[in-house]
């Protein structure tokens, strides 16, 4: 945040310039480190990380933090506390969804599915604005153009580590398989 306690336009701005080049930097990783054979394995193990990643999100930023601030403006009340859950349930489901779509890439699969993730904010923070996100006193200084490239590249970040999540828990899984295998 500003000195002044807003999000502006300035600072999305800003983080979005910081932000761009780690994007860059993961997608480079995650295109170069999951082959088009990993990615094929992926399917239901990105669908719970992605369930995971986002009900962590939305429980700690939404739910807790940010409650007061910013999300009370634009959920019912009763749905504080479900927000995690079902944010978690359908960032599981467009996985799932992202899964199938990059699969018909002929090559980069995840480097697809990560920026398919990125893109998909653009869905969800132009119905949050809609519904006056932006009108919240923390917000208020921020357009709407900036906040949604800077959406764009922050998921493309959390879709990277959806990736990176997925990829070291199938590897931990298999090295556990093999383990008990080997004692049995």
């Amino acid at each position: 945040m500003s000195d002044t306690g807003q999000v502006t336009s300035e600072l999305l701005w800003r983080a979005t310039a910081f932000v761009m080049p780690i994007d860059v930097l993961l997608l480079i990783i995650v295109g170069r480190y999951v082959s088009s054979e990993l990615f094929g394995k992926l399917k239901w193990h990105l669908a719970t990380a992605a369930c995971v990643v986002y009900a962590v999100l939305w429980g700690t930023f939404a739910s807790l933090y940010f409650w007061d601030a910013v999300y009370k403006a634009v959920f019912p009340s009763w749905s504080r506390w479900l927000l995690p859950v079902g944010y978690g349930l359908l960032f599981g489901i467009l996985a799932v969804v992202f899964w199938h779509v990059s699969m018909a890439a002929p090559k980069r699969q995840a480097v697809w599915f990560c920026l398919l993730g990125g893109l998909v904010s653009l869905v969800g923070h132009s119905i949050g604005i809609m519904r006056g996100l932006l009108r919240v006193p923390l917000l208020a200084e921020a357009s709407a153009a900036s906040a949604l490239v800077f959406g764009v590249a922050e998921f493309i970040v959390y879709w990277c580590a959806i990736v990176g999540l997925a990829v070291a828990v199938r590897r931990l899984g298999l090295a556990l398989w093999q383990k008990s295998a080997t004692r049995g």
